[in-house]
């Protein structure tokens, strides 16, 4: 069943450290912008654009002909958009799921960046996407696999599996997909498939404190967010003491695998 994360747990301190930390997910969202051929000239939608660096990469792309509109339901983030934007892109509050300010077969690239696993209405956002996208217009989304997770997740999974007060916190997004779920629910919709793969990411951390700070930022303050501080200083001493077992040359080396889908919307429908 699908789940709503919160929204209500974003912080002024989490959109900071989300700006300092998610290079991680802009570097991986740079590759979903080259999957999908963004030109010059055409209007993009970035939903969930969260602080707008990719938002701004995007509008680079794009253009002074182009325009790129960036939409999330925080508020604090959004308002880092705007300082990011200059101008040079738009960014306000808004969900996926309703997209009514917006035109039918208004823009040429809708994409999600590490967004659609925290939506629970995966095929109403999907639906909204096909609705604003011209024929032939190209969407794209990243989303951690559920069949495949990243180290973080099976490091804390199996430092919990056994924990009856911890076992069922909040580690990774409540509504993950497979490559054949992305592409079964796209179809459905109409649209076909042009990409859908799973890639690899080794991140680096300092210490376990930026890893838990990366975690909490990019989940809006959701990650753990059900165990009180006294049951997370416990969790967090033990992942410290596993987590040694990745330390490389460049720090804590954890993966992260994300998978890439694109898919186009067909000239005639």
């Amino acid at each position: 069943m699908s789940k709503a994360p919160s929204l209500q747990l974003d912080s002024a301190a989490l959109a900071d450290e989300y700006d300092r930390l998610g290079i991680r997910q802009f570097n991986h969202g740079l590759q979903l912008l080259d999957a999908l051929h963004l030109r010059e000239g055409e209007r993009v939608l970035d939903i969930g654009c969260g602080t707008g660096r990719l938002t701004e990469s995007a509008a680079q792309r794009v253009g002074a002909q182009g325009e790129v509109l960036g939409l999330d339901p925080l508020p604090l983030r959004v308002e880092r958009a705007l300082q990011r934007a200059h101008g040079r892109f738009a960014a306000r509050v808004g969900r996926a799921e309703e997209l009514t300010d917006i035109a039918d077969a208004h823009v040429d690239v809708v994409y999600l960046n590490s967004v659609i696993h925290w939506i629970p209405d995966q095929q109403q956002a999907l639906r909204e996407a096909w609705r604003v996208l011209k024929p032939g217009g190209r969407i794209g989304f990243t989303t951690m696999p559920a069949d495949v997770p990243h180290d973080l997740h099976r490091v804390l999974h199996a430092l919990t599996e056994n924990d009856a007060a911890s076992q069922h916190a909040e580690i990774g997004a409540p509504n993950k997909l497979t490559r054949e779920s992305a592409a079964t629910l796209l179809a459905s919709i109409g649209f076909d498939i042009t990409l859908n793969e799973i890639r690899e990411f080794d991140d680096a951390f300092d210490n376990v404190d930026d890893v838990l700070s990366f975690s909490r930022a990019s989940s809006f303050g959701n990650f753990l967010s059900s165990l009180p501080e006294s049951q997370i200083a416990t969790l967090r001493e033990r992942l410290a003491v596993a987590l040694e077992a990745h330390r490389g040359p460049r720090g804590l080396q954890l993966t992260r695998r994300m998978i890439f889908t694109t898919a186009r919307k067909p000239l005639a429908h």
